[in-house]
């Protein structure tokens, strides 16, 4: 009888046992499977909205956005572009470094999504691209990410200059794309490797080096030609602080220091690599708006390689990075109470038509712009990004100059 209570006794506190253990049933997998899909899927989305409002409010601060200062970057007659371009990668270069420091494994993630986006590209598309985006910036007065600031600051004629975006983008996908981009190149190619591997030295060494180089850079043009002086007429006479609440005050003024605004991009590509797993990048967000036209099956099997924009979240979230940018210049703007802007901080709308397309035959054929390769591809020192970089700022200064030249009422 004892031995029987005690049997019994022990098949009761299994019974408790088996019980307490957690349900592993399939149902319940997949339950806790699908709660982690969705709760990626919200915390994406936030956190792309949230990145795209501040994008698109510093572009708009540091007056980056309209077309005289653009073209007049390209002439040395102004500095504001460059200050915020060198704070912008200075910035992410040490995000980069802390990164490797802390967060390794993500970062060589990310950095090798963004090689493997352009493994069929050779030196011929960062330079040909490059130099497409360095004209179509002078022709229009705008890069890519600096359209969507355009269009929420109420200039006019940047709709234009998104009509010739979206055809750019589907002249390249219908007749560039397939004809360019056949066969992936060998992993060893000298447009992947990276400045470390070339210099034998450590990642974070020399993005420590560079990056303090390059915000010391925006430091040092700032002293000699201080952001006030540097700016359009129209933004200094109300970047200045009105009495009454400070904090209030900042927000209404039209204009900050372009290498602060630098500064504050660069570190939200800090926040793309922790938030997103991926890297600051602002031309795709167009591939992705064009590409709904491939919904239309016979549309979407004659443009095969536009199709991989069409769905995913991944691309969805690109595109609400460009929405979101819109929205966080026009909140700038009509904090400011600069909105809308006048033409002349514009341009014709056949230059507006004809840059864009340029810009976007350029960004989609280098695999990136002025923030996908110019910032992101330059953090990470792939040789194939300080190419495209190098092409966009050359081409501009050149084909500016020529321009001035011919068309001097672009510039003044």
């Amino acid at each position: 009888m004892e031995s029987d209570a005690m049997i019994s006794g022990e098949k009761t506190s299994v019974e408790k046992k088996d019980t307490a253990k957690p349900d592993t049933s399939s149902a319940s997998v997949q339950g806790r499977s699908k709660n982690k899909k969705i709760g990626l899927i919200v915390r994406s989305i936030v956190s792309v909205i949230i990145l795209g409002l501040l994008f698109g409010f510093l572009m708009n601060k540091a007056t980056v956005f309209i077309t005289p200062t653009i073209r007049k970057q390209m002439l040395f007659q102004r500095f504001v572009m460059l200050k915020m371009f060198l704070a912008a990668v200075g910035v992410s270069m040490l995000s980069a470094a802390v990164l490797e420091l802390v967060r390794k494994n993500l970062y060589t993630k990310v950095l090798v999504d963004d090689i493997e986006d352009n493994c069929r590209r050779g030196v011929l598309h960062y330079v040909a691209g490059g130099s497409l985006i360095g004209l179509g910036m002078v022709i229009c007065g705008s890069c890519p990410g600096t359209i969507f600031v355009q269009v929420g600051s109420g200039i006019f004629n940047s709709l234009f200059t998104s009509l010739g975006a979206l055809l750019g983008t589907y002249f390249y996908f219908i007749v560039i794309h397939d004809r360019s981009t056949k066969e992936r190149l060998p992993s060893n190619a000298l447009v992947f490797r990276r400045l470390p591997d070339i210099l034998h030295t450590p990642s974070v060494v020399l993005h420590l080096l560079f990056g303090l180089a390059f915000l010391g850079g925006a430091i040092g043009l700032e002293y000699f030609v201080p952001w006030r002086s540097d700016i359009d007429y129209y933004f200094r006479e109300r970047s200045y602080m009105n009495r009454g609440n400070m904090f209030t005050s900042v927000f209404h003024m039209a204009a900050w220091p372009p290498a602060l605004c630098g500064a504050g991009v660069g570190l939200l590509q800090l926040l793309f690599v922790v938030l997103l797993s991926r890297t600051l990048g602002a031309s795709s967000a167009f591939a992705v708006l064009a590409a709904q036209i491939c919904r239309i099956k016979p549309i979407g099997r004659a443009i095969p390689s536009l199709t991989s924009y069409t769905f995913g979240l991944e691309n969805y979230v690109t595109f609400l990075f460009g929405v979101s940018a819109v929205l966080g210049s026009a909140l700038s703007s009509t904090v400011s109470e600069t909105i809308p802007l006048g033409a002349e901080n514009g341009t014709n709308i056949f230059a507006s038509v004809l840059g864009g397309f340029l810009l976007f035959v350029g960004a989609r054929c280098a695999g990136g712009c002025t923030s996908g390769q110019g910032i992101s591809g330059t953090t990470h020192l792939i040789i194939g990004s300080l190419i495209t970089t190098a092409c966009i700022f050359g081409s501009g200064i050149v084909f500016g100059v020529c321009f001035s030249w011919t068309k001097t009422e672009w510039f003044y």
